[in-house]
């Protein structure tokens, strides 16, 4: 019977790629705490983790490269060398490389061979320079004791895929090594094999120099259900066999299946390929999920199923006086559904920690690349979202922190000229009010200057000579593509299209941005986001006989307008005075082609939206309430409909349709939104 491991495929580089975040975090906490032994270990068990997965699938690139990466990490935690500035940039620019070479593997691309030679070079001479150990240190027949070692894996060793072979060749690596294979005791009839089922285990007889713990570690990936024993003086073991020989666990040839894990629950996810690169068998995502989730979950399915019997049995004899226990079981079910909801949702839910730690790699580069001193504080790091907003933050705020490093923050010269600390400080952090997630970036910088962003829209052409505005409606400007107020290019940032994009990710994920700023202080960036991009809260209104749900977090106000205070801009339609605001109307019974009960903005109700920071008031007859509901993609089972975002399934069995109010305030300029 032969396994197909395909299915482990996401698993392997889902982990491998923890492993490498694991190292990169903790580079950059060593390059704080140089003496941090334990932090030194934690990295190159890492590093041995990933060196251990490849080399068992055959990943023959990421396997010789992590070795020279861990013999550099191996000689810092023994003291054979001391963290310099230019070994810290060696080992963190060789995670890097390893990122490639994992993401090539992934997708069955060409690595980058140059790229990868460079780092080698750093990694094995020039500045980080590596002496290999002589051969003879490692077989050395010299060695200073011998060790007798009993492996005892656990029956899934096979169904894990894991190959024992790569424990022969790991210990050849301490010192001369002679396997011995035996099978264990009450083997079951030939006819029970299971050919997924391992009955073996091994005796070593290994002559070594080497410490227990660096024996131990060849074992590292089988500790979790195997059984091993380790005895000093091991000479009596096989008097009848030449201890000097090297007898193989598997016969040449035979292909094992292989697996490797530090923690020996989720097995990788990688079939061997030698004649060429990995294939993919699905792009499915995957998430990991707390067992504790899955726990609760299972305990209010077990509850709905008992209400639901219930029901079923009131049913079945049902009479009038049973109507309030009947009432009482359906309330029970409501909160039953409920809660099953919310523990569904919180399955997605993900902390922000998984967006905010590689940000102190990218201020450690900008600041070497601007000569500027920066820290970078975090805090909320705990802060769930849902998995799909998670993945799409990440861009909005790379942006708006390369621009608070090359931007707001001034030189170390100049902050102590004006009085400040050298060390500028970016802080980023995140918190929970109500359904929205808010996430800051906030800088002690030198503050948005409003004449120098004024003068630049006046010269771009993007607001008139005469053309007064308020401090919000100046530091918006900061947000249109192609605006910048940097006097010249550079690598990080100048060339006025990062804001752009911060302003459209966000508000294409239902969120809003403020800012908040105060000349030679610094700026504060604050970002509202939903906490799920499957539940909407929305205000249900009614147009006509039919309903449809305002995204909440794009109302600023409802309101019924006076007589006064509607305009009529011919060739522009009508316009309402907001506080000196002149703002569109869109009437949505004529968007929709429905008939309604109003036609005069003065009998109806008017619901003032913004998104892409503008503003637009939307026509309806009623406003029904604040519903929180599950959005469903229209153009999965119909089509592209301009104005609307998604349809949900309302209270009473009727479909209710979602305003997509970017596509309100297009419709506004009478610009038709693209299929």
């Amino acid at each position: 019977m032969k396994i197909d491991l395909s299915r482990f495929q996401a698993a392997f580089f889902e982990e491998s790629a923890e492993h490498v975040t694991t190292m990169e975090e903790g580079l950059l906490q060593l390059e704080r705490r140089p003496d941090d032994l334990d932090l030194i270990n934690r990295i190159f068990r890492a590093a041995h983790s990933i060196k251990g997965n490849s080399g068992m699938f055959k990943l023959t690139a990421i396997t010789e490269f992590t070795h020279l990466l861990e013999n550099l990490l191996d000689q810092l935690r023994t003291g054979q060398r001391t963290l310099t500035k230019p070994v810290m940039d060696a080992l963190l620019e060789s995670t890097d490389g390893l990122k490639h070479l994992i993401e090539a593997a992934k997708t069955g691309e060409a690595h980058d061979e140059g790229r990868i030679a460079i780092l080698r070079e750093r990694l094995t001479g020039g500045a980080v320079h590596i002496e290999a150990p002589p051969v003879a240190a490692v077989h050395s027949p010299r060695a200073s004791r011998r060790v007798k070692i009993e492996w005892t894996p656990g029956p899934t060793l096979f169904q894990r895929g894991l190959d024992p072979v790569q424990i022969v060749k790991e210990l050849e690596h301490v010192g001369r090594v002679q396997t011995i294979l035996r099978g264990l005791e009450a083997l079951p009839a030939l006819a029970d094999l299971d050919p997924e089922r391992c009955y073996l285990a091994w005796t070593f007889v290994l002559d070594t120099a080497e410490s227990d713990q660096t024996i131990a570690e060849v074992f590292e990936f089988v500790r979790e259900d195997s059984q091993i024993v380790m005895e000093a003086d091991a000479a009596s073991v096989c008097p009848s066999i030449a201890c000097d020989s090297v007898t193989p666990a598997v016969p040449t040839g035979t292909s094992v299946p292989s697996r490797s894990t530090a923690t020996g629950d989720v097995p990788p996810a990688m079939v061997p390929n030698p004649a060429g690169p990995v294939a993919k068998k699905s792009d499915g995502a995957s998430i990991r999920v707390d067992t504790e989730k899955i726990d609760k979950l299972i305990n209010l399915v077990g509850e709905l199923v008992i209400t639901q019997s219930m029901l079923s049995q009131l049913g079945n004899h049902f009479e009038s006086p049973d109507l309030p226990v009947l009432q009482e079981r359906l309330a029970q079910l409501e909160r039953n559904t409920r809660e099953i909801q919310e523990r569904v949702m919180s399955i997605r839910m993900l902390p922000v920690a998984m967006v905010f730690n590689k940000f102190p790699r990218v201020v450690r580069d900008l600041a070497a690349k601007s000569g500027k001193d920066i820290q970078l504080i975090l805090a909320g790091e705990e802060t769930e979202l849902d998995k799909t907003v998670i993945e799409s933050i990440g861009d909005p705020l790379t942006h708006l922190i390369r621009n608070a490093a090359d931007h707001a923050l001034e030189s170390p010269e100049e902050r102590l000229a004006l009085g400040k600390p050298a060390q500028g400080t970016v802080r980023l952090s995140a918190y929970q009010e109500g359904g929205n997630i808010y996430i800051s970036v906030q800088d002690d910088g030198r503050g948005l200057n409003r004449d120098k962003i004024v003068a630049k829209a006046r010269a771009s052409g993007i607001i008139g000579p005469d053309e007064q505005l308020s401090d919000e409606q100046v530091w918006l400007l900061i947000f249109r593509a192609g605006f910048s107020t940097a006097e010249k290019v550079t690598e990080v940032s100048g060339r006025g299209v990062g804001m752009d994009v911060v302003r459209r990710n966000i508000e294409g994920l239902g969120g809003t941005i403020a800012i908040k700023t105060e000349a030679g202080q610094g700026t504060t960036f604050l970002l509202k986001l939903p906490l799920t991009l499957a539940i909407v809260e929305g205000m249900a209104v009614r147009v006509g006989s039919e309903t449809y749900l305002v995204p909440l977090l794009s109302i600023i106000e409802s309101l019924q307008p006076s007589a006064g205070a509607v305009k009529t801009i011919v060739g522009k339609g009508q316009v309402i005075n907001v506080r000196g605001l002149y703002i569109p109307i869109v009437r949505l019974y004529e968007a929709f082609h429905l008939e309604a009960d109003h036609t005069e903005p003065t009998q109806a109700i008017l619901i003032i939206v913004e998104t892409e920071s503008e503003r637009v008031a939307l026509m309806v007859d009623e406003l029904l309430g604040q519903q929180q509901v599950v959005i469903k993609n229209l153009e999965q089972n119909f089509h592209k409909v301009d104005g609307i975002a998604g349809a949900t399934i309302l209270g009473d069995g009727t479909v209710g349709f979602i305003v997509d109010v970017r596509g309100m305030l297009a419709i506004s300029r009478g610009v038709a939104v693209a299929a």
